[in-house]
């Protein structure tokens, strides 16, 4: 699943060719809508990113909410008709003057009634954007300690207390303080849940400017990294997907634990963030130090809405 940072630029490159223009068709296949003929001649008045969600909206207040999970997709095209193929996994084509985005396999596609979007429950409970111009730090926190007895490595990930956290930041973020993943939130002091808030506001950000130059997935696409100044041989990531390998900064072995009810994949130098061991006595990451077989999507799953 793509992270924060993927939907907001995702955004900005369908903003430029989709608003003020003026809507030819809006197709949603696999919906009992099919053709809503009733937005076209309307215009499409914005494209915003919430977390890992898509919201287009149009002149009338209806809004196409979309959200991509692990297998869903945009594609901009230039021009009105969009090249053939892939029809069995379309699951939105909008059509404007000029361009055409298709919407490949995503597994929520909504349209909500002029002026829903405001009151839409789902959309409503999506906690503060780590890439809002302003970022509701205080309201952040508030939520963070409404999880008092959920691990930390699966609290940041949870979308109803904060927006745009994914598995590759979670364990990026929580490296960089030092912290322990599978420390309760509870036992984390206000300070230490601000410093995780403001990496994460600063890595995303990163990676919206940083745009990658080759178009392999995150984290080893180039030009994207959490790590600043990295050497020769030291990638761009500090210990995602790095299970049985040598810290960079101690050398000590990272390992790879599974976390929460859906069982993602944390990573964590066991030295640097002083993690003493699975909490509950386990140990069902790399206790042995060899190489992680089940290869972590980098686009894995994430909570929340």
């Amino acid at each position: 699943m793509p992270e924060g940072d993927t939907l907001f630029r995702l955004a900005a490159k369908l903003r430029p060719a989709l608003v003020g223009k003026e809507v030819l068709e809006l197709s949603l296949p696999r919906s009992e809508l099919g053709e809503v003929v009733r937005l076209v001649g309307r215009k499409v008045s914005a494209v915003e990113a919430r977390g890992k969600n898509l919201l287009i909206h149009f002149d009338d207040g209806s809004a196409l909410h979309t959200h991509l999970r692990m297998t869903g997709s945009w594609r901009l095209h230039v021009g009105s008709t969009p090249p053939p193929g892939g029809a069995a996994w379309i699951v939105a084509t909008l059509r404007v003057v000029g361009a055409t985005a298709v919407c490949h396999r995503a597994p929520v596609v909504r349209l909500l009634r002029p002026g829903a979007a405001a009151k839409d429950p789902r959309l409503r409970a999506i906690g503060p954007d780590l890439l809002a111009e302003t970022f509701d730090v205080e309201s952040a926190r508030r939520r963070l300690r409404a999880l008092a007895h959920e691990p930390l490595g699966v609290a940041i990930m949870d979308q109803h207390a904060v927006a745009g956290i994914g598995n590759v930041f979670k364990s990026e973020i929580l490296f960089l303080r030092g912290l322990d993943p599978f420390r309760i939130v509870d036992g984390v002091s206000d300070a230490e849940l601000d410093g995780v808030l403001a990496v994460a506001v600063e890595l995303l950000a990163k990676n919206v400017r940083d745009t990658p130059r080759s178009g392999r997935a995150w984290p080893y696409a180039a030009g994207r990294t959490t790590r600043a100044g990295s050497g020769s041989g030291k990638g761009p990531v500090h210990v995602y997907g790095r299970s049985g390998r040598p810290c960079f900064v101690c050398g000590a072995t990272i390992r790879m634990e599974r976390q929460g009810t859906l069982r993602r994949s944390t990573y964590f130098c066991p030295d640097c963030q002083r993690v003493n061991g699975h909490p509950d006595g386990t140990a069902d990451g790399l206790a042995d130090g060899t190489a992680d077989g089940t290869a972590d999507n980098p686009g894995e799953s994430q909570q929340g809405p």
